[in-house]
């Protein structure tokens, strides 16, 4: 009998179950482009609670007092909130501040994209930083997003800023159908791994595989579940670098009704964290 195999199986059900435990504590919830034919803010939160979603990503203009009360009375977080800005501190909007006072104390996270692929380093590097100091003024984090023409655009450029910008409360997102939209799939598991010390958010949708690299949002935003990228590496990648952190839907164009869609990828999403 061979006496290492008890140790062996040992570390192998200790990983298994590590997998498992970390999974479970990612919060899962979509962005408000998935409930644009529910009006009202009591039936979006009403629905996101019955389907089981832990919050929603929200944006400054959406992010109301009535959408809070609401929100707050079905208990379902603001888990971000999606800001975009020019990269030019001087054309920061006065308003930000008031959006952070009202997100203080809630755990929510400041989604920011700078605009403009073109600009220049230095004013979008300090429009990152004035983003993150009013942010620490309210007790917020700041997590940038690549978004395909942003100055914020790639995963290795983004986190270049990142790395520029030089702040204690500022982290990256990964987000699927933008890396599938400007990079080839094969670098997916690599990407994930050199953002990991500093990932504090992930995007997901169903995708289907494109010949190359470009924004076919009707080939990249899909319910979770359908298309055949196959969505189990980025969960596989997750559970390797210990991801415990928040995962929220895109639902951009996707031509279903709201309960429906929003259904199918909590389906998806539950069998993908049931699976080994």
């Amino acid at each position: 009998m061979n006496i290492y195999m008890p140790s062996m199986f040992g570390r192998l059900l200790a990983v298994l179950l590590c997998c498992v435990a970390v999974r479970a504590e990612r919060p899962f919830f979509p962005f408000d482009n998935g409930l644009t034919d529910v009006k009202s803010v009591e039936e979006q939160a009403k629905l996101l609670k019955e389907l089981g979603y832990d919050g929603i990503c929200t944006r400054p203009p959406n992010c109301t007092p009535e959408l809070l009360e609401a929100f707050d009375r079905h208990g379902v977080k603001i888990m971000a909130s999606y800001v975009t800005l020019a990269p030019d501190p001087d054309k920061f909007p006065g308003n930000l501040e008031q959006h952070f006072m009202q997100l203080q104390g809630r755990g929510t996270l400041v989604w920011l994209g700078i605009s403009n692929a073109k600009a220049n380093e230095t004013p979008a590097v300090e429009t990152i930083r004035k983003t993150c100091d009013l942010a620490k003024k309210y007790g917020l984090e700041v997590v940038l997003y690549p978004h395909i023409n942003f100055r914020t655009d790639t995963v290795e450029r983004t986190a270049h800023l990142m790395k520029l910008a030089g702040r204690d409360n500022l982290g990256i997102s990964f987000n699927v159908c933008h890396f599938l939209a400007q990079s080839p799939d094969g670098k997916l598991e690599e990407t994930i791994q050199s953002i990991a010390p500093n990932l504090k958010l992930v995007q997901v949708s169903g995708a289907n595989m494109i010949p190359e690299p470009k924004s076919d949002w009707n080939q990249l935003i899909l319910p979770l579940g359908e298309g055949d990228f196959d969505m189990k590496r980025v969960f596989k990648t997750l559970d390797e670098v210990g991801y415990a952190g928040p995962v929220n839907l895109q639902c951009y164009r996707v031509p279903l009704p709201a309960k429906e869609q929003l259904n199918k990828s909590m389906n998806a999403w539950r069998k993908y964290h049931e699976q080994p």
